[in-house]
């Protein structure tokens, strides 16, 4: 029996709990490794915004190409949404939350060039970033390659 409450008073010492020094060395460890995670997190979500405005450049221009295929001369943002050549709810802008955008955190605008009478023989859409957004913007024309304004220049993407 008196073994047993040896046993059992060892047993006791070993689960006592941690040390002040081993929570603390936890601790640290941890918050370097957030240290660590949160800005390859904050680069991952905006490569995925960015990503994003591409894509919707690349879907109005297949639009745009798809609709001059068809009629001989390009539209607008508003022709290709009423003649169902993209889907009807999208909307350039923000408005007020709107789930509908065509890219998140991104506004996109669009110019017409090479005008004559009503029709319209060149485009331009940009993806520019919100406010305050640290993003690249994106811009496409007729030739359907998307390029990036960094610094004021125009890149290939």
């Amino acid at each position: 029996m008196r073994r047993l409450k040896e046993k059992m008073a060892k047993l006791v010492k070993k689960l006592r709990g941690f040390t002040l020094l081993e929570i603390l060395l936890v601790v640290t460890i941890l918050t370097i490794i957030v240290a660590m995670a949160i800005p390859t997190l904050r680069t991952s979500k905006r490569s995925a915004y960015e990503a994003g405005a591409s894509k919707a450049l690349r879907t109005l221009s297949e639009a745009e190409m798809a609709y001059q295929n068809l009629y001989g001369h390009y539209t607008s943002f508003e022709g290709l949404r009423q003649l169902n050549f993209i889907d009807p709810g999208w909307r350039k802008y923000n408005s007020g939350g709107d789930l509908r955008r065509m890219a998140k955190h991104y506004s996109i605008d669009y110019h017409v060039r090479n005008t004559y009478k009503w029709f319209t023989f060149g485009y331009e859409y940009i993806a520019f970033p919100d406010s305050n957004m640290p993003f690249d913007v994106y811009y496409i024309n007729e030739s359907g390659v998307i390029q990036v304004i960094r610094g004021g220049a125009l890149q290939p993407r």
